[in-house]
């Protein structure tokens, strides 16, 4: 019988190997295993791909050990996520089918004043002789365009009278842009691209602190990054 050799015998691992030994173990385990809960196993690479590294590294040198932030090592999770929220796998369906099938924008983009300010004394609803020739301006820059037009009327914070036809300055305001919008009208400018905008004493000026009462009581013409024709869908249109 030979005897042994001398020192620690053949089966006695360091601690060392033998964590490296179980950590291999359960990375072969995890490997050759299906992943049931894939929200959580993306959750964890996400998490891991975070802390280890980051999109916008650098190549790494020629061979086989890619970092976790590398597209060879993405590849292998790229095509195994389920969305299972929606119960379809990303199967595009149709959607239904409504009334109108026509898709348009609803923001009318940046505005711009055609021309200037009208002013009113107040309390008026006509317009003065000296405001003619500036709708007359107004309405020749507004002729033959397509964009959609807003006639926005102020008025100052004063109190109507007791004796005023209107109850109320949204009532006043609306009068006033409805001369405006019949002269506008009667200069050639097409009446389905434009609206009143009766904004009453809302008026961003008076609350600062150079207010004047008398450009409080005014009517702006403002032209819109929006076209007329642009809020004319199917239904509307003549069969």
């Amino acid at each position: 019988m030979e005897d042994d050799a001398p020192g620690v015998p053949e089966w006695v691992v360091t601690y060392g190997d033998m964590m490296s030994l179980l950590l291999t173990f359960f990375i072969m385990l995890v490997s050759l295993s299906d992943v049931v809960a894939e929200a959580k196993y993306q959750a964890i690479l996400s998490a891991l791909y975070e802390k280890l590294g980051y999109e916008t590294a650098a190549h790494t040198p020629p061979g086989k050990q890619f970092p976790l932030n590398a597209l060879v090592t993405n590849l292998e999770t790229l095509g195994s996520f389920t969305n299972e929220d929606d119960g379809r796998n990303g199967v595009r369906h149709p959607s239904v089918e409504g009334d109108d099938l026509k898709v348009f924008r609803t923001r009318e983009g940046e505005s711009r004043l055609a021309g200037r300010p009208v002013f009113y004394p107040p309390f008026a609803v006509d317009f003065t002789d000296d405001a003619r020739p500036e709708l007359n301006a107004v309405a020749a820059e507004l002729v033959g365009k397509p964009n959609k037009v807003v006639i926005r009327v102020y008025a100052s914070k004063t109190p109507l009278p007791a004796d005023s036809q209107y109850a109320d300055k949204i009532a006043l305001t609306y009068a006033r842009g409805r001369k405006v919008y019949h002269f506008l009208v009667g200069q050639g400018v097409d009446y389905r691209r434009m609206r009143v905008d009766a904004m009453a004493d809302n008026d961003p000026l008076s609350q600062t602190e150079d207010e004047q009462a008398a450009k409080l009581d005014r009517v702006e013409v403002i032209i819109l990054n929006a076209f007329a024709e642009e809020f004319v869908g199917p239904s509307e249109e003549p069969e």
